[in-house]
């Protein structure tokens, strides 16, 4: 484990003991660390992550995240969440806010694509979309206290200069989006999707403390306890009522333990992996000089760096893929649609979706596990899996993508010693034949199936959902 990936994780280990600490005193859910642990988690990291980079990135970055310049020398952001969200939400957003039913809607729900397309249209039709709010922190006062003993804490561990600037950066974006004041709530229930997000987190803590049912609809089109990751802990497992997640497999790892259980677990399968798959039992290389090869990297993330095995630094990540191209030149790059930057200089480009993309080439090659891997697992296609220490994944998943696909560990630090062309043409000279079957139990659901007009209509009634 890389060193930054451990520090990462000793800051985790902080947030979650804060949390431990107040929940009884407190409230579980309407607690600081809970709210803010991801963010707490992206700034702290942050700005370990960039206090060892080589390079300083141009993109814009909103608090919490933060660049090289704040990671070595503190300063009072300026560029942050727009407050007159909460305080004057626009026009388009007020009309949102209408609702036909009890249902209210937060961010990021997956339900746009595929199969769940007619159901998007009818509960956005019928639900409310919630404003931009504030969370209620019972006893905020104390709360903020003990954040600020965090805090502290986190910056004489780390040697961290400019602590009267975090705080006060912390101060200020604690107090924009928390309150000493309950609203009551109208709505019955609420659908969100990652709790990754705040202003998901800030809508489940408030539905929760009143005992509303909060449904959380997992994204990604794979079982989220796979990614054996913080935040599937804090955020992605955790903070609401019912989780809707993908397949069958919802065990724990070392790092993805739900904070707080959900009461209700329910599974679906993926709509994009549904059209996808075809089983089958006899996949293996083709002749490589026939090949039309597909890479699907991850985004370029810019400043938006956070631990722990989440991202390389851009600078590291494009040498890793220069190294890649030079040992493979006849690979196809698929742009990420959310990158900061443009891809590899000098490459051959695939611009299409992947669900479209995906048939028209015969080795599928990718180095970070995320939607776009999962796609190509359940295709019937070879798969070459280039593990660069990218991502944390539970040990049987792990087991069952190695007898998935081509596997080769690479430490990316030792670029410059590592016979790249004799691991790629060992797996050509092998070309061991593959089944994608048992990677279908992470990814599709039993014969129980979800049905998105019951889920609808028990969150509208302040149930829990259940399967048909």
């Amino acid at each position: 484990m890389h060193k930054l990936d451990r520090e990462a994780l000793d800051i985790v280990d902080a947030v979650e003991r804060s949390w431990i600490q107040t929940r009884e005193a407190i409230h579980p859910v309407g607690n600081i660390f809970m709210v803010f642990a991801h963010d707490l988690v992206v700034h702290f990291t942050g700005i370990l992550i960039h206090r060892e980079a080589k390079s300083s990135y141009n993109h814009k970055n909103v608090f919490p995240y933060v660049n090289k310049t704040y990671a070595l020398s503190p300063f009072e952001f300026h560029t942050r969440f727009d407050e007159s969200q909460i305080c004057r939400p626009s026009l388009k957003s007020r009309i949102r806010s209408l609702s036909l039913s009890r249902t209210a809607l937060g961010e990021a729900l997956p339900l746009a694509s595929g199969v769940d397309r007619v159901a998007a249209k009818w509960i956005n039709l019928f639900a409310s979309q919630k404003e931009s709010t504030h969370v209620f922190l019972p006893r905020i006062n104390d709360q903020i206290e003990a954040l600020h003993e965090l805090i502290s804490t986190l910056a004489a561990d780390y040697e961290l200069k400019g602590l009267g600037f975090i705080w006060k950066n912390w101060n200020h974006h604690v107090t924009t989006h928390a309150s000493s004041h309950q609203s009551v709530i109208r709505e019955n229930g609420l659908l969100i999707g990652t709790r990754n997000n705040l202003q998901n987190r800030k809508l489940a803590a408030n539905f929760l403390q009143q005992d509303k049912e909060v449904v959380a609809i997992t994204h990604g089109e794979v079982a989220n306890s796979v990614m054996d990751e913080p935040p599937f802990g804090y955020s992605e497992r955790t903070m609401c009522s019912t989780l809707i997640d993908y397949g069958s497999a919802d065990d724990n790892g070392c790092f993805n333990r739900p904070w707080i259980q959900p009461a209700n677990t329910l599974f679906r399968s993926g709509g994009l992996t549904s059209k996808i798959y075809k089983p089958s039992n006899t996949i293996r290389l083709p002749s490589r000089s026939q090949s039309r090869i597909l890479y699907i990297p991850t985004t370029y993330h810019g400043n938006d760096l956070y631990g722990p095995f989440h991202a390389y630094e851009d600078s590291l990540y494009r040498e890793w893929q220069a190294w890649l191209f030079k040992t493979v030149p006849e690979l196809v790059y698929k742009v990420h649609p959310k990158s900061h930057s443009a891809p590899l200089e000098g490459a051959t480009i695939e611009c299409e979706a992947l669900d479209v993309c995906i048939p028209k080439y015969d080795v599928l090659v990718f180095d970070y596990f995320a939607t776009g891997a999962m796609l190509a697992l359940v295709s019937d296609k070879p798969v070459i899996y280039l593990d660069i220490g990218l991502r944390n994944l539970r040990q049987d998943f792990l087991g069952a993508l190695k007898q998935r696909c081509e596997y080769i560990k690479i430490d990316i630090s030792e670029l410059g010693s590592l016979d790249l062309t004799r691991l790629v043409g060992q797996l050509w000279a092998t070309r061991t034949e593959r089944s994608n079957e048992s990677i279908s139990s992470y990814v599709f659901a039993s014969s129980e199936k979800i049905s998105w007009k019951d889920v609808f209509s028990a969150v509208n009634a302040g149930k829990s959902p259940r399967t048909m």
